[in-house]
């Protein structure tokens, strides 16, 4: 068409007239490549070769008198389109299947192929093996050391996982810290163990990352198609039990589904069972962990928690195996037994602080089986204590039952101080707040770390800590473990603190000792 326009006009123009015409003519070409190259497709390399071949092909100078084979271009813009949108689909395909992070297979490509190898093995009579593993205090490594290096870590755990089973076995990140392995084919028990004993052997091995010399280690569940489970659902049902009772041995080590009835009947492996003989022998212990403040850094108060060291989940405190007590016949008395303790410590320090502050855990069990107001009222009065010296804690886990519900009411009505708990891990009624004398409400270390990490998260924790300023509620973050997170928090308004910044929760000697040395210095 350029070219046409041309000579129609040259035929008409003197040379003159001509040369300028060709010289406009080419400045508009000149012109039309920059547009190219200025375009946002020249990130695209396919869709610039597509445009350039398209202006190479319609924008030819005067001496190509030649007309473009139209065939020929056709052709080369089919193949370039046919091209792009093959690597498009490939992206598409990768992006919905595979894990940004480590490259490995997702949940959603694992649950496509555990569905395959279902139908497989009911056609042919075929069998698999499911590996369901987690790594064990990931999240100490993320609040010690980072994201980056908890990021880094999954990486080269995924690497090792990788090299330690067979040629043909997937394994997939279904996100987080959990990893699962298809073992495809029939297996005896001895390979699965000998595949299992591997992959927490390369695990277990120390990494070093960020200049830092970092170690973790692994648990693994087992559970078998079609012997353990007739569905994909289950048999993931299955493996993730096998995995929590691997973690309920010890962590770092294996357990197949296939076992643990057996080993229900086995009294050692019942948590309850083996909590009530702990309790009857003396082996809880309870402890403190100190409440600070942040500007002065200084222990303003202190959360009544018990030690339990055979505990075999992730952590040996109060607060992971609660849900083990409840289901103890132990549970009332263990709850009446922390009660006493707090009293009775905080009248030993008041001596030394009289502003200290015991916060006490309120146990369901006790809440069913006594009159809350009246026991309160006479243990003040045993121990010779305040109301002003303590606060009642209740998890917020614990408030659809109706007994702890009425009996948090009645403290409340009483003039008890009151704590909730779990504050981001489980729902609340607003209304309630409204009703209750609230002093404290303590975020879950675990939702809280988890906000942090993100924008939307950061939004919601601050509109807590702010709503609860309104309410002239005190906030206590749990878990802190650095610097960076206590000044991320201060800047949103909390003042107060708990976690391993400052100090595990201590001994009765030790926080005695803790308090003693925050006191002015006599001469």
């Amino acid at each position: 068409m350029l070219e046409l326009s041309s000579r129609l006009l040259e035929n008409n123009l003197s040379s003159e007239q001509a040369l300028e015409v060709h010289t406009v003519e080419t400045k508009e070409s000149s012109r039309a490549q920059q547009m190219i190259d200025r375009s946002p497709l020249k990130m695209d390399s396919d869709a610039t070769q597509l445009l350039q071949t398209l202006q190479a092909r319609f924008s030819y100078a005067e001496e190509s008198v030649a007309a473009p084979d139209t065939a020929s271009i056709s052709n080369e813009i089919e193949l370039l389109i046919e091209e792009q949108v093959g690597l498009r689909t490939q992206a598409l395909f990768r992006q919905a299947n595979y894990d940004d992070l480590t490259h490995l297979p997702n949940r959603s490509y694992f649950n496509s192929t555990l569905e395959a190898l279902i139908i497989d093995a009911n056609q042919n009579a075929g069998e698999f093996t499911l590996l369901f593993l987690d790594l064990d205090g990931f999240k100490n490594i993320n609040d010690t050391f980072g994201h980056h290096a908890g990021d880094e870590l999954l990486r080269n755990v995924s690497a090792r996982v990788i090299s330690a089973v067979r040629d043909g076995d997937i394994v997939s990140r279904l996100g987080g810290d959990e990893f699962v392995v298809l073992l495809a084919g029939k297996l005896d028990r001895e390979d699965i163990e000998g595949i299992c004993s591997r992959i927490i052997t390369e695990v277990r091995r120390s990494y070093w990352i960020d200049q830092n010399d970092i170690q973790i280690s692994t648990s693994i569940g087992v559970a078998r198609y079609p012997m353990d489970a007739s569905s994909s659902s289950e048999l993931v049902e299955k493996s993730d039990k096998a995995l929590y009772a691997s973690k309920d041995s010890g962590r770092n080590t294996y357990r197949f589904y296939s076992d643990l009835l057996a080993c229900e009947i086995n009294s050692d492996c019942n948590p309850v069972d083996r909590l009530e003989k702990a309790l009857t022998e003396g082996e809880i212990e309870v402890c403190f962990e100190p409440k600070i403040d942040f500007s002065s850094q200084k222990t303003v108060g202190a959360s009544v928690t018990a030690l339990w060291s055979g505990n075999r989940t992730d952590s040996p405190y109060l607060n992971d195996w609660m849900d083990v007590l409840n289901q103890s016949r132990w549970a009332a008395s263990t709850g009446a037994w922390l009660i006493d303790s707090g009293l009775y410590y905080a009248q030993q320090w008041q001596a030394l602080n009289d502003h200290l502050v015991v916060s006490i855990p309120v146990i369901p069990a006790l809440c069913q089986s006594e009159n809350m107001v009246d026991f309160m009222a006479a243990r003040l009065v045993e121990y010779q204590v305040s109301a002003a010296q303590i606060q009642l804690e209740f998890s917020l886990k614990t408030l659809n039952d109706s007994a702890v519900s009425k009996q948090l009411t009645a403290l409340s009505d009483a003039g008890y101080q009151i704590t909730l708990s779990d504050v981001g891990q489980a729902s609340f009624d607003l209304s309630l707040l409204s009703e209750l004398n609230l002093q404290t409400m303590t975020l879950d270390a675990k939702w809280l770390q988890k906000s942090l990490a993100s924008v939307t998260g950061k939004k919601w924790l601050q509109a807590i800590i702010q709503m609860a300023t309104v309410l002239n509620t005190h906030v206590i973050a749990t878990g802190i473990e650095s610097e960076q997170t206590m000044e991320a928090l201060k800047a949103m308004g909390c003042t107060t603190g708990q976690g391993g910044l400052w100090a595990q929760p201590l001994d009765s000697n030790d926080f005695y000792q803790a308090i003693r040395a925050q006191l002015p210095a006599v001469h």
